[in-house]
């Protein structure tokens, strides 16, 4: 009998001591991220858009407009927290003048998977050379195939009694995407 009740009181004091649960803490970092690219419709990396303002066939009509052109923004942006909670599309001119008598819209719309923001048209011109182009932007993405991202298209605006051919030339544009 006393080999029973030392058996069943090491038991007991097993059991007691024993251990039925654990954890384990898993730690989760996100990356804050903030990328922008510009593309042409195929998805390519893109460079430079040509605006050629040719001479009418005909004596005396005006100069014809310009067709528009669209190019795209592909984006990542994974928000922080507040103030930093809301992202924004800049456009700036960084280089180069417009020709005399010539201004260039550009007019954006929000494209993408998340919290795509609301998209704005802009006028650039000589004395004006920054604007919002996207604002409201949170976490989100555009993709990055053909035709994804925010679509921006660019027209030329100008009269032909105000254009003067000796002032062309390249005006550098920089898209920023940045916490408002």
């Amino acid at each position: 009998m006393r080999t029973l009740i030392f058996a069943s009181s090491v038991l007991v004091a097993f059991s007691v001591s024993a251990q039925n649960a654990d954890y384990v803490d898993a730690i989760i970092n996100v990356d804050e991220a903030a990328m922008i690219r510009a593309v042409n419709a195929q998805g390519s990396s893109l460079t430079d858009l040509t605006f050629n303002i040719v001479a009418p066939g005909t004596v005396g009509a005006p100069f014809a407009q310009v067709a528009s052109q669209t190019m795209y923004l592909q984006y990542t942006t994974v928000k922080g927290a507040a103030p930093d909670d809301q992202r924004q599309i800049s456009v700036d001119v960084i280089g180069g003048d417009f020709p005399a008598g010539v201004s260039l819209s550009l007019a954006a719309a929000a494209a993408g998977t998340g919290t795509t923001g609301v998209g704005q048209e802009v006028t650039l011109t000589n004395s004006q050379t920054s604007a919002v182009l996207l604002s409201g932007l949170g976490s989100a993405y555009s993709g990055t195939h053909a035709g994804q991202g925010i679509p921006v298209t660019y027209v030329l605006n100008y009269a032909t009694e105000n254009l003067d051919a000796a002032t062309d030339g390249v005006v550098s544009l920089q898209f920023t995407i940045s916490n408002i």
